[in-house]
């Protein structure tokens, strides 16, 4: 109609199809193929400032689609997941506030019921074109005010407590080089069943890493590998290890459950004041404000910093990938916001807990000079003798019970 007024910008057949080489909708290279649409068809002139000023069409639609779960698949190459066409229509396509759009408010649950059923039936849904800056979602906005900086705080400071460390260890090297007595043994720190757990939680969480940043970071050449098969494979395999880190949480809980010893070592987790004294004399120490160590503990306040962590992070990131995972239930049983507020602590969570174990447990079982280089105890169950001593587990004389 636009056209026929004589608004020359409006898009016709051949802006749409192309000219002398028109494809069928499922030919890869086809303008108006599921993956193209985006940035081929609609984004070229959507994307344009002068003729968004010029009709006041807004100026964050294909950006704001291109940040959102649809936008990043369908950036990885992904053939199913909805683009424009599936929801503002094709050759019928209206403004919002036109009744027979596809987008009208009243249209919008039959809209998005074509792929996700129930959807919007007992709640309205939310706005679909949203700038992560500038969203009417409340809940959404104060996660990223909150956790932002919470990961900055967090990752210098633990930046600034691992250099500490490092730097009075490493002037201090001999101490954390020397060799077992011929007389003294180690205890044991990790049973297999402990081990075990940890195995699998490690594989998953890493698996987890790879494919959930492979979707935010479709164009990285990372990515790129996962990328086969309509992009179906990454999310299959990112599902598999969902349900292995909450796996290997479920076992851990239940292994505590049946095991009276696995509760008893698990209760020198628990915070103690102890635990901030222990923080305050170790960093006076570091910095040389104090001539003598902290005294050996078995579980001092960098484990347990790291444990609840981890159990904090993978309850928080379990249950939002739960609503992500099973959108259909969360779009038809639960408020419109739900959904980005899920997907924005779900990244964020992740991106906390990633730089976490990069820079707070790879230091303490890789770069400390305690372990370097590398802390067998995930594999032996038993720490090297500078970690046992300055935890006090080094028995001498004699050869000590297993910690199981």
């Amino acid at each position: 109609m636009a056209a026929a007024a004589g608004v020359y910008e409006s898009p016709v057949c051949t802006d749409c199809h192309g000219e002398h080489r028109i494809l069928a909708i499922a030919a890869p290279g086809s303008p108006v193929s599921a993956s193209n649409v985006p940035i081929q068809v609609c984004g070229p002139c959507h994307s344009d400032l002068k003729l968004s000023e010029k009709y006041g069409l807004p100026a964050d639609q294909v950006p704001s689609y291109g940040e959102s779960f649809h936008g990043l698949a369908a950036r990885g190459g992904s053939q199913r997941v909805a683009n424009c066409a599936s929801c503002h229509g094709v050759h019928n396509i209206l403004p919002s506030t036109d009744p027979d759009s596809h987008t009208h408010p009243d249209n919008l649950a039959e809209t998005c019921g074509q792929c996700h059923a129930g959807a919007g039936t007992r709640f309205t849904i939310g706005p679909v074109h949203v700038i992560a800056d500038d969203t009417p979602n409340v809940v959404a906005y104060w996660i990223r005010k909150i956790y932002i900086p919470l990961i900055w705080v967090t990752v210098i400071g633990m930046l600034l407590h691992n250099l500490l460390d490092l730097v009075k260890k490493t002037r201090t090297y001999s101490l954390w080089r020397r060799r077992a007595p011929e007389q003294s043994s180690i205890k044991e720190r990790m049973s297999r069943p402990f081990r075990l757990m940890h195995a699998l939680a490690a594989v998953s969480f890493f698996v987890l890493v790879y494919t959930g940043f492979a979707l935010k970071y479709p164009e990285s050449w990372w990515a790129e590998l996962l990328q086969f098969g309509d992009n179906e494979f990454r999310g299959v395999v990112h599902r598999i290890a969902a349900v292995g880190l909450m796996g290997a949480c479920l076992i851990h809980f239940g292994h505590l459950a049946i095991s009276a010893r696995a509760r008893g070592q698990m209760a020198a987790f628990l915070p103690k004041t102890a635990d901030f004294r222990e923080f305050v004399h170790r960093t006076g120490y570091n910095l040389g404000l104090r001539s003598d160590p902290p005294a050996p503990v078995r579980v001092g306040y960098v484990e347990k910093v790291e444990y609840w962590a981890a159990l904090w992070g993978t309850f928080v990131t379990a249950i939002t990938g739960l609503v992500l995972w099973f959108e259909n239930l969360t779009l038809a049983w639960l408020p419109g916001w739900v959904p980005e507020a899920a997907t924005v602590l779900h990244f964020l969570e992740a991106v906390l807990a990633t730089l976490a174990i990069l820079i707070w447990h790879f230091y303490s079982v890789m770069l400390d000079p305690a372990v370097y280089p590398m802390d067998m105890t995930w594999l032996t169950g038993k720490p090297p003798f500078s970690r046992a001593e300055e935890r006090g587990e080094v028995v001498y004389g004699e050869t000590p019970e297993k910690d199981t």
